[in-house]
């Protein structure tokens, strides 16, 4: 009996545990979710007050539905954590209960078999009534066995009760969670279909002007290949003055050992922002409101609040800071094997030829005064291939 009692008590506290860590995962991911929304929210206001629909507030917009999406599978994720939570804590009150129920059958047996022998003249008989000494003895034995036994029952017995209290309090609890999550999860749709409905306005505002919309297109795509044309072109000159087509094979055993990091920090290196949200993505995108667009992005854009600053998202070495027309200055930042493209700074604090370290200031990312947000450009390329950025900053 104790043997059970031990093993219910230790597999309440191992499921206990396990649920616990399941339950801090969902919660940072909400929090995170929360966060998201919160700066989305915040630059969606910067922008509608300076101009009407644009590009740039419908992928803040689109970037809110995703997260609110997300927000609410992590939800769905909760109340499906609360139930079954639920379930196998009415799981453990039964077992519990079925003990209780055992251990005090038998904890009525030992008190009737106590009343019969209940004084010291009946257990003296008892003794005496053995054939041999021997046998005596070992009724005395079994005597003082049955005592400590029947005060081992009642402190099962408490323990139990104290335990079944324990259990029903936290499913009391459980039960308040999963309502909680419910009724969050029917807010947040609400939203997100009031939300989505705002995206539909929006792209029939957008569509209205595709012309202005190619100009803007065309525009990007101008910056977008003279960026890659100009690193590309780096690449290059650097392959030459090491006098090797393969620039890994030319790295120093610092520099390998730097690149090998790196590449074991793939999606866990810091944003080049402290705080932002991504607004496109990596790959080929159709603009909003102009069918048949697609459009090709090497890296990834972030937004975030005017006068954010722009940081490294690992130690390396600035290969080279340039600039371009309508892009304002891209810094490159060679970690071994691989590249970090920072574009689109001001008040660059770096030059060529520095050595920086993780999260050290590289700049400030330009706030598009029409918008009143501020964006920046992040590429990884691997020797000369582009990598996609998503994969290597943390989640």
């Amino acid at each position: 009996m104790r043997k059970t009692l031990v093993f219910i008590v230790i597999s309440i506290l191992i499921s206990g545990l396990a649920s616990g860590q399941s339950k801090v995962d969902l919660q940072a991911q909400k929090q995170k979710a929360y966060d998201d929304l919160k700066l989305a929210r915040e630059l969606m206001e910067k922008t509608s007050a300076q101009r009407s629909s644009s590009v740039k507030q419908l992928s803040i917009l689109q970037n809110g539905i995703n997260t609110r999406a997300r927000l609410i599978t992590t939800l769905e994720a909760e109340l499906n954590l609360a139930e079954r939570s639920i379930t196998v804590t009415e799981s453990k009150i039964g077992q519990l209960t079925i003990e209780n129920e055992k251990n005090k059958e038998e904890y009525a047996r030992l008190i009737y078999y106590a009343y019969r022998n209940h004084t010291e003249y009946e257990k003296l008989m008892y003794l005496l009534a053995g054939a041999t000494i021997s046998q005596s003895y070992q009724r005395y034995k079994y005597l003082k066995y049955i005592s400590e036994y029947r005060v081992q029952k009642a402190n099962e017995i408490e323990s139990l009760i104290v335990e079944l209290d324990r259990q029903k309090n936290q499913l009391g609890l459980l039960k308040n969670e999963k309502l909680m999550a419910l009724d969050e999860k029917e807010a947040e749709q609400g939203k997100l279909v009031g939300q989505r409905s705002q995206k539909s306005v929006m792209v029939n505002e957008l569509k209205r002007k595709e012309s202005q919309l190619r100009v803007e297109i065309r525009e990007k795509e101008r910056i977008a290949k003279e960026v890659e044309s100009k690193i590309r072109e780096i690449i290059e000159e650097e392959a030459r003055k090491l006098n090797s087509d393969n620039i890994y094979g030319a790295l120093t055993p610092e520099q390998e050992l730097l690149g090998e990091d790196f590449k074991k920090n793939r999606g866990k290196l810091p944003w080049p922002v402290e705080k932002g949200i991504i607004t496109v993505g990596y790959g080929r995108h159709e603009v909003p409101g102009l069918r048949g667009s697609n459009v090709q992005n090497n890296g990834v854009d972030i937004t975030s609040t005017p006068g954010t600053e722009v940081r490294a998202v690992f130690e390396g070495e600035v290969t080279k800071v340039f600039a371009i027309l309508g892009a304002n200055y891209t810094v490159l930042i060679r970690h071994g094997e691989f590249l970090s493209v920072y574009q689109n700074l001001v008040n660059v604090r770096v030059k060529t030829g520095d050595k920086v370290l993780t999260k050290e200031r590289l700049g400030e990312a330009f706030t598009d005064v029409s918008e009143n947000v501020a964006s920046v450009h992040f590429e990884v390329w691997q020797e000369r291939s582009i990598l996609n950025p998503e994969e290597w900053i943390s989640k």
